[in-house]
């Protein structure tokens, strides 16, 4: 993990990005007036408020590229959308150098007309277009920025209103919606153990919920408590705490607690300070290859970067 980009509440339209370790330090990207949407594959997935239709932008941290795509469906259509980014060989990929090869940006929309219709575009930068959207009427209304999960061959989103996710089949082009568990209030979809998880906060606990056999016909159990109280500092401990990230491929759950975000290990149960702010909502890893000579060409001169606060 080279580091990770924040989205603030104060200003829904503004994100930074903050170092991990280490001398990496993206060139400048221009992030305030974007709002980060998904990381995967050595690429980020901006949405640029300003730009006409809410433009997304695909972003490489490293080179500096970058790529805006007008979103296929007019914002008139559709009550809310996100969107994920992911490279073109899915589950086949072997991540050692995503970011030089072919890439899909997924985005799902809720119709804007009548709440339960899914629609759900794919970019491909192969062909350069996007595809013909696959609809179907399901009960969700609300999705979440809070960035996808990606397990096997599938895409999932939250939709946290109706308790559920939504599943997109990469392969097949189907959708289904699984249930989360009723009696969580707030929950982030995240990976475990190559499997589809939920990580929820519980008084002071840290509470991990794995899905029991085939997703369709399966419940979910608690598989994982990890104790907050003597982990975080006392102030942190006092203030409301929330999931707001997971970096998939090292388990590492991203945590708001009161004016600063944590990282928690979930093989160590190792708890760390990462960044300050009490208005982060969302966390977005950025995960990547990078050596020295990779950024000689990058500048440090007006970079869109917030210290980090470890």
């Amino acid at each position: 993990m080279l580091g990770f980009l924040c989205n603030l509440v104060e200003d829904g339209s503004m994100s930074c990005f903050v170092q991990a370790a280490g001398a990496f330090r993206p060139p400048r990207a221009g992030l305030y007036q974007c709002l980060a949407l998904d990381a995967r594959h050595g690429r980020v997935l901006l949405q640029r408020p300003g730009s006409s239709e809410d433009a997304l932008v695909i972003w490489d941290p490293i080179s500096g590229e970058k790529l805006e795509l007008s979103t296929p469906v007019p914002r008139r259509y559709a009550h809310n959308w996100t969107a994920a980014v992911l490279c073109a060989a899915g589950a086949t990929c072997d991540r050692l150098d995503c970011h030089h090869g072919p890439f899909l940006v997924v985005v799902v929309y809720v119709g804007s007309s009548v709440y339960g219709k899914v629609f759900i575009c794919t970019y491909s930068s192969d062909a350069g277009t996007w595809s013909e959207p696959v609809t179907k009427e399901l009960p969700l209304d609300f999705v979440r920025f809070l960035g996808s999960v990606l397990v096997e061959n599938a895409l999932y989103f939250g939709f946290p209103f109706r308790k559920s996710l939504l599943k997109y089949d990469l392969e097949s082009r189907e959708i289904s919606v699984i249930g989360v568990p009723h009696t969580l209030s707030k929950w982030r979809h995240v990976v475990l153990d190559g499997g589809l998880a939920l990580a929820t906060v519980h008084e002071s606990k840290l509470c991990i919920w794995r899905k029991t056999g085939p997703e369709e016909y399966a419940g979910w159990t608690q598989n994982m408590v990890i104790e907050l109280e003597t982990q975080l500092p006392r102030d942190a401990v006092l203030a409301s705490r929330n999931v707001v990230g997971f970096a998939d491929g090292i388990s590492v759950i991203f945590l708001r607690a009161g004016r600063g975000l944590f990282t928690i290990d979930l093989k160590t149960h190792q708890v760390k300070k990462v960044c300050n702010g009490k208005d982060i909502y969302s966390a977005i890893p950025y995960m990547s290859f990078y050596t020295p000579a990779l950024g000689e060409a990058c500048t440090d001169e007006g970079s869109s970067v917030c210290a980090s606060g470890a």
